[in-house]
This record gives C-alpha cells, structure tokens and sequence, in this order.
C-alpha cells in the first residue's frame, strides 16, 4: 500500500456506520464498535471484483470495493460512469489506482496495455504445488486437479498468503 497515508471517509448513505479508506479498505462501526470488514471476491464473466456487503436503511446492499473508493476520494466532473483499474489488476483498490471513465475509455485501456491478453497468459504461467511439489502448465489447472476454486489460490497468491499453496515459476 506505500508510504500514502490512509484515509477514512463515511461511505454515502451509511449515517456513519461504514467507511472506505483511500487505500481501499471498509470499516464497521456498527454495534458500536470498530471492525475492519472481510471483502468478497465475485463477478460475472470471469470480473472478479473485491465487494463487501452492507446494511444501508435495513437493506442488504452489495458494494464493489473500487467503486466505494472512487465515489469518495475520486472527482468525477465529468460523470463517467465506470471507474478503471490503472494497473489491470482488479484487487488493487487504493485509490492512485483508479479512474472515472466512459465505456469506450475503459475498453481502450484494457486493449492499448493488453489486458486481454496479459489475463489468459496470466492463467497459464507455470506453478508447483508445494504440498505434493507437483508442476503444472497453469493455476488453473492445478485448481482443476486438486478439486479446489481457482478463485482462493490466485487470491492467496496475491496477497502472498501464509496458506499459499502454489508459487509461479
């Protein structure tokens, strides 16, 4: 997360009960007391985005964890409507890495640094299973064989895990 100081602010509507840090963390003051809240990992199509659920006006509302960032650190004077991961990696929510723009603006960057592409070749470097020490030609085909979701280990891989289990070669 760098040397940038975090930042809290109230997310919108909450009355104060949560709050979204610049560095793309959630916090709950519900129940009067200070809990930093566990984001999920879902999306369709293959997007996975860090979300959390919140309790807003008695009501289960599910908020993607870039876009809480973006709505409260972020000037959007122009109202684009998307917000855009500068580095192409979807759990990077700190607030230097993300952007307003339009549909057109987001596309054009995920083609102009070749996310697209940098995504399926991301899935097939190779890893070793540390457990068995077993090689595989991909993350996912190592997921696929221990019968486990893809989804947990490229997580944990992420956030170099003290329960990572694959380590790309």
């Amino acid at each position: 997360m760098g040397t940038q100081q975090e930042i809290w602010k109230a997310v919108a509507d909450s009355n104060g009960i949560y709050y979204i840090s610049s560095h793309g963390r959630v916090k709950s003051y519900k129940y009067g007391k200070e809990r930093i809240l566990k984001p999920a990992l879902g999306g369709r199509f293959g997007n996975q985005y860090l979300f959390v659920i919140l309790l807003i006006k008695s009501e289960r509302k599910t908020k993607k964890i870039h876009r809480l960032v973006a709505q409260e650190f972020i000037e959007n004077l122009s109202n684009k409507p998307q917000v855009n991961h500068i580095d192409g990696n979807k759990l990077n929510n700190n607030m230097s890495n993300l952007e307003w723009v339009t549909a057109r603006e987001n596309i054009k960057h995920a083609w102009d640094t070749g996310l697209n592409e940098s995504r399926r070749l991301s899935q097939s470097k190779p890893v070793v299973d540390i457990v068995t020490n077993k090689q595989y030609n991909s993350l996912k085909l190592a997921c696929e064989d221990i019968d486990e979701p893809y989804v947990r280990h490229q997580v944990r891989n992420f956030i170099k895990s003290k329960r990572q289990r694959f380590f790309y070669l």
